[in-house]
């Protein structure tokens, strides 16, 4: 897969803090092809996948050179990678699990609306004035999938899963409306 993330879908796609991602960029772990844009190849995703799975607090040294094998690794499409005398990670598992949840989401985001007539451009869900960003920020503030279903049954579990996703990758920049300040 040659498609470039930004951190926040980094983030967003792993379920890791941006904070992290940042972090392993400031410690050079991650070296972005454009550092000016901060760019993550697939491979790093597939590195951010086997931490978060791992959940262990490797030194800066031990991350750069994990962050390095599994790149290559992705790279030659080797399927596993021994790291260490007792460690070993399953790379096309790990890239094949992150591409299937990649496609959906794409899939998934290309049936999304932005229609300057609804809610001045906001990305809405089809055939609805429902906005990605309200879905995505009642699940996010703990609002039950029970009650979201029932306030909108037309709505699937992958339209709630991926409207979390979808918030969490495409934060809204700037300030609010005016509108919104008032209402």
């Amino acid at each position: 897969m040659n498609k470039i993330f930004t951190p926040n879908e980094a983030a967003a796609l792993i379920e890791i803090s941006p904070k992290r991602i940042y972090k392993e960029i400031e410690y050079r772990i991650i070296r972005s092809d454009n550092p000016s844009h901060n760019q993550l190849s697939f491979g790093t995703l597939v590195y951010l996948r086997a931490l978060k799975e791992i959940n262990f607090d490797f030194s800066v040294s031990y991350r750069i050179h994990l962050h390095e094998a599994l790149q290559t690794a992705w790279e030659q499409q080797i399927s596993t990678l021994e790291f260490g005398k007792f460690f070993t990670l399953k790379v096309s598992e790990i890239g094949q699990e992150l591409q299937t949840l990649i496609d959906r989401f794409e899939a998934w985001k290309s049936r999304l609306v932005s229609n300057p007539n609804i809610l001045g451009g906001e990305i809405v869900f089809p055939d609805s004035r429902l906005s990605v960003q309200r879905i995505g920020s009642s699940l996010e503030r703990g609002e039950t999938l029970e009650v979201l279903r029932e306030d909108y049954p037309y709505l699937t579990d992958e339209d709630f899963d991926f409207a979390r996703i979808y918030i969490k990758a495409y934060p809204i920049q700037g300030r609010p409306k005016v509108d919104e300040v008032y209402n």
